[in-house]
């Protein structure tokens, strides 16, 4: 039985792919607070929503906290959309890239177009995830595993519901 998060993450046609790091902080090289993190996070996504020109609550998200297997170093990944907007390109990446690390100083940023045509089911289906390439396959794997917890924008479940009721 598959997880209903990762059910719900799969009904998004979502269209960036993001890894959000955080830099050492002076010599302590702890990352920043929770608070800050997330902070950080609605900051990164409030310019998103600006970038594809539409409100803060249009943007669909679906976020989860991940401390590295080899450094212990704490980041995020995520997923963002909004359908409709043709706000998808390189040139989006890098700017995203290049407000989390230069703008809001935090770390180091990767940013990724989505892959539509595998779509979001195929990246919770282990059979179809081989067909993803090296650390895109590593990474959407860890993304549903048994230790995930996600947070997912409310857009996401008006965009669900609104599917269910046009399906019924």
């Amino acid at each position: 039985m598959q997880h209903p998060e990762a059910w719900a993450v799969g009904q998004v046609p979502w269209q960036f792919f993001c890894t959000l790091t955080w830099a050492n902080q002076g010599s302590f090289k702890r990352p920043p607070s929770p608070r800050r993190q997330v902070c950080a996070f609605f900051a990164f996504a409030r310019e998103a929503a600006r970038v594809s020109g539409v409100h803060f609550k249009r943007l669909m998200w679906c976020l989860r906290a991940e401390t590295g297997e080899i450094t212990g170093r704490e980041h995020y990944h995520c997923l963002l959309s909004v359908v409709g907007s043709k706000w998808v390109g390189i040139t989006t990446c890098f700017f995203l890239m290049n407000h989390w690390e230069k703008e809001l100083r935090c770390g180091h940023a990767r940013v990724r177009v989505f892959q539509p045509a595998l779509g979001g089911a195929a990246y919770t289906c282990k059979d179809l995830a081989e067909s993803l390439a090296g650390k895109d396959r590593y990474e959407f794997e860890k993304f549903f595993g048994t230790r995930t917890a996600l947070t997912l924008s409310e857009s996401v479940y008006r965009f669900i519901n609104r599917r269910q009721a046009i399906h019924v």
